[in-house]
């Protein structure tokens, strides 16, 4: 049932709006209200949350108590963090300012581990990703871990919570032959920025961050110093471990070097046609996917494309539609996948890929790439016939050895 302020008129004229409730142990209670819209807020926050926690919403705002609401302490934490990059701060905020929803007014005493599970729940139910709820779970459990060391709240709630599983996109790994095909579908001038991804499995934060100066072509080695953050600020990359020197293979080096030839070292190494950084989405949408749609035997643009580019290849002839197309769709983040898969078809061992590919944690590579390592198999095959070749002889026989003892 849902409640509604009744207004009363005192003799004097004064209005008030009263809202009437049944207290836990079935008694009738009331509270008073100078504002209506105060009392309806109120009968809001009962419904939103029931009761108890309504009443200890409401006595936080009146000051009845000296004590943050949830999101007035996640604000407190980012304030006093320290060695967080300024993109993931702005990140923290975006999660206070959009996904908290009705936990931001909760007195950060009265958050139990049922409104985390509520909170999850209904993040899950809008579309967020496994990684992005873990993410968001784990920036509110960081909070409240340090509101439980200073006293604020006896224990933490978030401890416990289990994190419902979704789907991740399947990995897309382009062969050497698709890969030749896919890059035919790119005109001239973006055909050096698509073979570096696909050559180095540099992030693209990381690939359209280098200058002239991090790339050592008589040695052939690009130093991986920076990435691009988010909100378009430069940074340091992504991990420890993503702070590398890759090896550049001869074919490359010849693709770099009209690129670096009479160039500062100050300059990008990749840029739009304008001069400047090559900004993902631009890149995505006017490159990335008509080269697609041409590799899977479509046109470059849809039907009624309000702008429809001519894509020529360097002998100035029409880039038509493969026929038949690669039947892959690769998303710009499968470059780096597939050059993954080709060090590991090629019996790269797993640490050298780890490295190659700056991961934090071998595990990563391994959880990531393993299932595409095609030896795996054969090598465990063959470990286990040496151990049992010696009785092979024996059983194929038909013989029963008899053990003494």
């Amino acid at each position: 049932m849902v409640r509604r302020p009744t207004l009363h008129v005192a003799k004097d004229g004064t209005k008030t709006w009263k809202v009437r409730f049944r207290d836990e142990h079935g008694r009738q209670s009331s509270e008073t209200f100078a504002e209506e819209s105060a009392a309806k807020r109120f009968c809001r926050w009962m419904a939103d949350y029931g009761l108890e926690q309504a009443l200890a919403i409401l006595s936080q705002q009146e000051g009845e108590t000296n004590g943050y609401t949830v999101a007035e302490w996640c604000e407190y934490h980012i304030d006093h963090l320290s060695g967080v990059q300024a993109d993931t701060i702005a990140r923290y905020r975006a999660y206070i300012r959009n996904d908290l929803g009705r936990l931001g007014l909760l007195p950060l005493d009265a958050l139990t581990h049922e409104d985390i599970a509520d909170w999850i729940n209904t993040l899950a139910k809008t579309g967020t990703s496994g990684k992005t709820l873990k993410n968001k779970h784990g920036f509110l459990s960081a909070a409240m871990a340090r509101a439980e060391a200073k006293g604020l709240v006896p224990a933490n709630p978030c401890k416990g919570t289990r994190l419902p599983r979704t789907e991740r996109d399947p990995m897309v790994f382009l062969t050497h032959e698709e890969y030749t095909c896919f890059l035919g579908c790119f005109t001239p001038y973006w055909q050096p920025l698509v073979t570096f991804l696909f050559s180095t499995g540099l992030r693209w934060s990381e690939a359209t961050a280098l200058r002239i100066s991090d790339l050592d072509l008589e040695r052939g080695t690009v130093a991986v110093e920076r990435a691009w953050k988010r909100g378009g600020e430069l940074g340091p990359p992504k991990s420890s471990k993503s702070r590398r020197t890759v090896a550049l293979s001869p074919e490359v080096v010849d693709v770099l070097e009209p690129l670096v030839d009479g160039r500062s070292g100050s300059a990008w190494v990749f840029t739009n046609q304008r001069g400047g950084p090559v900004r993902h989405a631009t890149f995505h949408e006017n490159a990335w996917i008509p080269a697609v749609r041409l590799a899977n035997g479509e046109d470059a643009q849809k039907q009624g494309a309000k702008r429809v580019a001519r894509r020529r290849d360097i002998t100035g002839s029409l880039i038509r539609p493969l026929s038949p197309g690669i039947g892959k769709r690769p998303r710009i983040h499968d470059a780096r996948h597939s050059n993954a898969s080709w060090l590991l078809a090629a019996n790269i061992p797993l640490n050298v890929v780890q490295a190659h590919l700056g991961h934090e944690s071998i595990t990563t590579t391994s959880d990531r790439y393993g299932h595409v390592m095609p030896e795996a198999q054969g090598y465990v095959r063959a470990a286990i016939s040496h151990a049992l070749g010696a009785a092979h002889p024996t059983i194929e026989q038909g013989e029963v050895l008899q053990i003494e003892g």
